[in-house]
């Protein structure tokens, strides 16, 4: 039986039942034992291009990672499923996979795809942009024979991404975090041990939701009532009530090896809360050298002998005088570029590139294109807050590919479960 081989530079398939079809179609044959690659392959310089695969599940993380590649002049070739599938779009990129949903795909068929690839021209790493993404790489490691960028395994993502787990992690690893109390289920969440134990308002939220999905504020009994007979499909599963923290949002932003932080950015969130910033508010970063919030990770960081790239959330308490961490979200993030922009570059350190990235980056600002249009932004300029060159870079790159943006607008990417 003649084997089908994908060919990664000119295989795009019209639409995703055709891709199924596709994949469905490999021979098995295909799966057990792909050409070996060239004894030694060259070595990355300044004369060879690096050949990178992107496995992605979001498609504005994949993007974001996408412009970093772009920015050491990379080849990428694209793994996809249907929730990342604005990325189809792109100039700068040949999908060499995809699927319907990561969660249901065989890793020996994905990996397959990458060996062929890796046997014919060298891939020099593998990219996994989000937890969906880094859980299917880490199922393909038995198969694969290209390097996988530094990451964590599936137990340590899945431990990380839980809320409750992340919870007692904080305690044992002696970093403030908010009151928390687990329940089961929506149906067991009881307003009487919320009030005794945390006080109102409270906060709950599914352990494993992100970016505020699922988040609800509970401001007194009647309001836990309410909710736990609501019709509120975000909550399947076991969820979290925490104590209410107030003051301003942060983050840490982490590279890690082995348990050592290598390269970190601390950031407040100026519009998270600030309806004014319509579409900015998610964007809008002014990164900050906390040495306090380092710490924190620091001490998460060495518990878990973390390897990879990590944003962690918190919260100054105005009442306690103290940062507090609330979840960890073992992936790249999404002001990565905003970081690039200003100076740390999040995928570099991870590349077999000889790039000097600095350890930290002190206080500057970013703003997207759209606070042009208000007048903050343009106050910010004249003051000397907005720098022109990280402006101008951000333009430059969004106008020479702007397709996938404009297609995860279209296709509604941001707003999917």
């Amino acid at each position: 039986m003649k084997q089908l081989r994908l060919q990664p530079h000119d295989w795009q398939p019209q639409d995703w039942d055709q891709a199924i079809a596709l994949d469905r179609a490999i021979p098995d044959a295909l799966l057990a034992e792909a050409p070996a690659p060239p004894a030694t392959l060259p070595r990355p310089h300044a004369h060879r291009r690096l050949n990178i695969v992107l496995v992605a599940h979001y498609g504005r993380t994949g993007y974001n990672i996408l412009r970093s590649l772009r920015a050491v002049n990379a080849r990428v070739y694209l793994v996809l499923d249907d929730r990342a599938a604005s990325l189809r779009s792109t100039r700068f990129g040949k999908v060499i996979h995809l699927t319907r949903d990561f969660g249901a795909a065989r890793p020996e068929r994905v990996a397959a795809a990458i060996n062929d690839l890796h046997a014919r021209i060298g891939v020099d790493r593998v990219i996994g942009s989000d937890v969906e993404s880094l859980t299917l790489l880490d199922g393909m490691k038995e198969f694969l024979r290209a390097p996988v960028f530094p990451m964590a395994d599936a137990a340590m993502l899945a431990r990380l991404n839980d809320k409750w787990h992340f919870h007692e992690l904080c305690r044992s690893a002696g970093v403030a975090d908010p009151k928390t109390l687990l329940f089961a289920r929506k149906a067991d969440i009881d307003a009487d041990a919320i009030a005794e134990t945390l006080g109102f308002p409270a906060i709950v939220k599914p352990v494993d939701s992100y970016g505020q999905r699922g988040i609800v504020v509970l401001r007194d009994k009647e309001a836990v009532n309410a909710f736990v007979h609501s019709g509120n499909g975000a909550f399947e599963g076991r969820a979290i009530v925490q104590e209410f923290v107030e003051g301003e949002d942060w983050a840490l932003s982490v590279f890690a090896r082995d348990g050592v932080i290598e390269h970190w950015v601390a950031w407040v969130c100026p519009g998270q809360l600030d309806a004014s910033y319509g579409v900015g508010r998610f964007l809008a970063t002014e990164f900050r050298p906390r040495q306090d919030l380092f710490e924190m990770g620091r001490k998460l960081v060495a518990a878990t002998c973390f390897t990879g790239v990590a944003n962690l959330d918190a919260r100054f308490d105005n009442r306690a005088g103290e940062m507090k961490m609330f979840e960890c979200n073992p992936r790249f993030f999404n002001r990565m570029s905003a970081a690039r922009l200003c100076g740390l570059d999040f995928v570099a350190p991870g590349l077999p590139i000889a790039a000097a990235q600095p350890f930290a980056i002190g206080a500057r600002g970013y703003y997207p294109w759209q606070e042009l249009f208000s007048m903050r932004g343009l106050k910010r300029m004249f003051r000397g807050e907005w720098r022109l060159p990280p402006l101008l870079r951000d333009l430059y790159e969004l106008s020479t590919d702007p397709m996938p943006p404009l297609m995860r607008k279209i296709r509604r990417e941001d707003k999917q479960v």
